[in-house]
């Protein structure tokens, strides 16, 4: 009875840690999702939150919502309650004041005494306890006021650094004096027992901010980083993203319109501050060894921490970050997703430097949204959201970023070894999908077939996989109801071993646009590299940013039209003597024929630019002047491509022009 009742225990130990390993939701995320399943109304939905944010009010929580997962920032939720202050319940009305406003006991409890210490800097004014009464004695408290708890000393240090980074060196506007609240001028900060890292607020107006931050950061609770000490770590991300949200506060407080880019760029602040943590490779996805190779995470596939090297485990890998779901809108905000929505922040940062998102929030302090910002700042550098966007999902899919090695495979909707496959399905917008198609060890053609996506709403990018290591691209033109693109030499032993189509929907608003594809596979024996799509306008490429962009389309028609087209005629054989050597297959009653004649100088000339431009296309590509001077060189020559007619008139009236002008000086 003892052994059984033993083997029951271990079974029940091993249900309880598997369930406890897997339960990798906030309770944020949780109570979403139950107000999305209708399963709660919105204010009971709107009051969990907030009894999800502290510590002493998780009891309150019906079980199915608690969770040992930390909220990253309570920001969203405060603003929500701010909102809909009149459904808080009685018991939550004191998140709408600060902590130690007069009349308010909720926060650290009537008796409890608060003590203040000011940064060095000057900046700051930092409020906190030593009495753990209600839990909010500060890590390090030992009860005597003369004696500074080093966890306050460091915050003081790692607010003044994110102060002199932000508002000095970076130049984003600072948040204002709030006067006496909170006893002077200086920018105040509490520290409080909660279930989240922190939150930033403000009272009547954004000019007297404030930040509400944890009090300990218990290693037990709170998400690993790469930090020697791991508690600093946490403090160190917490102030930088907290104080970057009152900063963006003087720009904006439209939380509806641009909270996930709130969420993005602060935790892209944290990195940019202090790079060495790495917190934010909490809300990418584990890496993981896609040991079957489809794409996506299977139970029993080892995955890693954050440090890329650490195994994790083979079971209980969270699916719910942002290299899970490519198919979420890149402006979505389930909890987790905006915070991971950093990668969008690193990949404008790291293609255009760390000014274009100062530049961003610039815009959004004129009175525009998050993606209208984003859009016209990608116009003024000469590209556009939706080619930009088809940048960033290759990008997301090779992990060509500084931190890359770190990042796990975006996940893929499908994988395909035998054909013919047929793919159907809608995006969202700004979403993308991942298929994959994978070759077998014989060489062969890989026909994709594209029906109806020419909306103008949708974008095909094909990521080439070589077999030697390597990636090749094509940009997929859908410019009609039916589409083919060719990969030859397909194969294990061949040229390409995989081809992975992203279909995107580019549109900043349209929703559920569908898409079909057909994949074929049929026997090759021809040389060269994919067809359909195409590549190769390198130079273009690098001026405009992206094959994507209108004016590398229109370069690549002309290629594709002209340059590589042969020369096609019907010859009539009557009225005439025969003078033209007849084709074997050729009738001798025929009174026409076709003749094709290859366009020699074109492919000569196409042969000599894919040759030599690559280098320079690289040159230009890293130098901004230079992709300025080539967009100018190239629009006449776009405009005459697109407009040929007018350029032809242009070009006659000057010629007429200049022959008056000699006549006139004989």
């Amino acid at each position: 009875m003892r052994k059984i009742s033993l083997v029951l225990f271990a079974i029940f130990f091993i249900v309880v840690s598997y369930s406890n390993s897997s339960a990798k939701e906030d309770s944020i995320k949780l109570i979403q999702k139950a107000y999305h399943n209708r399963e709660i109304d919105y204010q009971t939905a709107l009051n969990y939150k907030v009894y999800a944010l502290f510590k002493n009010k998780k009891n309150k929580l019906p079980k199915d919502y608690q969770s040992d997962e930390p909220i990253k920032s309570g920001t969203p939720i405060v603003f929500e309650a701010k909102q809909n202050s009149h459904l808080l319940f009685k018991d939550n009305e004191f998140i709408l004041f600060r902590p130690t406003d007069s009349g308010d006991s909720e926060y650290y409890g009537s008796g409890v005494t608060v003590w203040t210490y000011n940064s060095t800097g000057g900046h700051f004014k930092i409020h906190y306890t030593e009495d753990n009464t209600n839990g909010d004695a500060v890590y390090g408290s030992d009860g005597n006021q003369a004696t500074i708890p080093q966890y306050i000393i460091d915050l003081a240090l790692y607010l003044e650094n994110s102060w002199d980074q932000i508002i000095t060196s970076m130049v984003y506007t600072q948040p204002p004096s709030d006067g006496t609240a909170g006893g002077d001028g200086r920018f105040d900060v509490y520290l409080i027992d909660m279930n989240a890292y922190g939150y930033t607020d403000y009272d009547s107006s954004p000019s007297n901010c404030y930040i509400v931050i944890e009090n300990d950061f218990s290693e037990s609770v709170f998400l690993s980083n790469l930090d020697s000490n791991h508690r600093q770590g946490a403090q160190k991300v917490t102030v930088a993203h907290e104080f970057f949200h009152a900063s963006q506060f003087q720009y904006t407080t439209n939380i509806t319109a641009n909270g996930w880019w709130m969420e993005a760029t602060a935790t892209w602040m944290e990195d940019v501050i202090y790079p060495a943590v790495k917190d934010y490779l909490n809300y990418l996805g584990q890496k993981y060894d896609d040991s079957n190779d489809n794409g996506s995470w299977d139970s029993g596939e080892t995955y890693y921490q954050i440090d890329g090297v650490t195994v994790a485990g083979t079971t209980g890998r969270s699916t719910s970050r942002w290299f899970d779901h490519p198919e979420y809108s890149l402006d979505s905000t389930t909890g987790t997703h905006e915070y991971g929505d950093i990668i969008w922040a690193k990949y404008l940062s790291e293609t255009y430097g760390d000014s274009v998102i100062k530049s961003i929030w610039t815009r959004i302090g004129g009175s525009s949204t998050a993606l209208t910002a984003i859009s016209d700042e990608l116009v003024s550098k000469g590209t556009i959201l939706s080619s930009t966007f088809g940048s960033f999902e290759s990008a997301n899919y090779k992990r060509t970023y500084t931190d890359g090695t770190y990042y796990p495979l975006i996940r893929h909707s499908a994988t395909y070894t035998s054909y013919s496959q047929t793919v159907t399905g809608s995006l969202n917008h700004l979403s993308s999908n991942f298929y994959a198609f994978k070759a077998d060890g014989t060489t062969s053609t890989l026909t994709l077939t594209f029906t109806n996506m020419n909306s103008g709403n949708l974008a095909v990018k094909l990521v080439l996989t070589k077999t030697g290591g390597g990636y090749d691209e094509q940009d997929v033109s859908l410019n009609s109801s039916s589409v083919t693109s060719q990969i030859s030499n397909f194969g294990t032993s061949s040229t390409y071993s995989k081809v992975v189509a992203i279909i995107m929907n580019i549109s900043s608003s349209q929703d559920s646009v569908a898409f079909s594809i057909r994949a074929d596979k049929s026997s090759s024996s021809s040389g060269g590299g994919g067809g359909g799509g195409g590549s190769g306008c390198f130079i273009a490429t690098a001026a405009y940013g992206s094959y994507l962009a209108p004016e590398v389309q229109i370069l690549r028609r002309f290629r594709d039209r002209w340059l590589m087209n042969s020369f096609k005629f019907q010859v009539s054989l009557l009225g005439s003597p025969r003078r033209v050597r007849l084709s074997a297959d050729e009738s001798p009653e025929a009174t026409s024929f076709k003749l094709e004649i290859p366009n020699v100088i074109g492919r000569a000339f196409v042969g000599l630019y894919y040759k030599f431009s690559p280098p320079v296309a690289g040159y230009i590509k890293r130098h901004d002047v230079l992709r300025t001077t080539t967009r100018f060189a190239l629009t006449p020559v776009v405009y005459a491509l697109k407009y040929p007619q007018i350029f032809l008139l242009v070009m006659l009236t000057c010629t007429i022009m200049l022959y008056r002008k000699k006549r006139f000086r004989q």
